[in-house]
């Protein structure tokens, strides 16, 4: 859409050039009055290019497409017995693609195939130690139309489907203000219990929806901070473009459960093993010999 219009823009001031050149003569012998009337229409006509492609993205067009996210999330992994020594030769946080696909009824969030890799540590010469952390296969669908969200979210081998509301209205508004991908954007931000999300939305893709969870503000969301760095999500790319149905598909595996009874089995099950849990994102690390 962008090229269509920077086109557009350019071939507009193209005629007008050429319009005073070859008609020069004309415009001379014309009265005074058709001189400022041509002035003014050629004037009015570039003025409404310029402001068509304005910053360069228009919201017209700007809500069908794909956005890839780089997710990272930071790592405590403790030890015991005879591995505990292997635990600082670890990786301290775990990077994910992602990709979300949107449209103006609807978006899904899930891993992306194309980038998937399933991260292999080997300690081989040191312990004959294999180690693989794994990526969960979550998928987050929006029902942009009808306000339903739908999660699919993987936990310890088990698949469960979550379904709920959309309409986040604990978001506040700071007023601070940035550029990511040449998109303007503004910070909203929440506290859910032990957690601070900052997210940066653009009211310059008007859809209202977001990686992961994060969705319900007045544009897209292209990035997420979760205490300080703790968790983020941020976007490495923006394309528009028609989204094929089948990729816009509500998740029908798993388990239904709601979302309270999902937290729960999850905290139930951290704290069997000995740690916090709190229904948030989680890997799997196997330990082989």
């Amino acid at each position: 859409m962008r090229n269509d219009q920077s086109l557009t823009l350019i071939n507009l001031n193209c005629h007008c050039i050429n319009l005073w050149n070859d008609a020069g003569s004309l415009l001379l012998s014309a009265s005074n009055q058709i001189t400022k009337t041509m002035k003014t229409k050629l004037m009015t006509l570039a003025a409404l290019a310029i402001l068509i492609t304005g910053h360069g993205q228009t919201t017209t067009g700007n809500t069908s497409g794909k956005v890839m996210y780089e997710e990272k999330l930071k790592l405590e992994i403790k030890l015991e017995g005879e591995s505990a020594a292997f635990a600082e030769s670890l990786p301290k946080e775990r990077s994910t693609k992602k990709v979300l696909y949107f449209s103006p009824e609807s978006s899904i969030y899930l891993n992306d195939k194309d980038k998937e890799t399933n991260e292999a540590i080997e300690q081989a010469e040191a312990s004959g130690m294999h180690i693989q952390i794994y990526q969960n296969e979550d998928r987050i669908f929006c029902d942009l139309k009808n306000k339903k969200k739908i999660e699919q979210r993987e936990f310890m081998t088990r698949v469960f489907l979550i379904e709920s509301e959309l309409g986040d209205t604990t978001w506040k508004l700071t007023g601070k203000q940035k550029t990511i991908l040449n998109y303007p954007c503004q910070e909203a931000v929440k506290t859910n219990k032990d957690k601070k999300v900052s997210a940066w939305f653009t009211p310059a893709i008007p859809v209202s929806t977001g990686p992961d969870k994060f969705e319900s503000l007045p544009g897209l969301v292209l990035s997420v901070d979760i205490n300080d760095g703790e968790h983020t999500v941020n976007a490495t790319s923006v394309e528009f473009a028609a989204i094929d149905k089948s990729i816009l598909v509500k998740p029908k595996e798993g388990k239904k459960v709601t979302m309270e009874q999902y937290r729960k089995i999850v905290d139930d099950k951290m704290k069997e093993m000995g740690a916090e849990g709190s229904g948030g994102q989680h890997v799997v690390i196997k330990i082989q010999r």
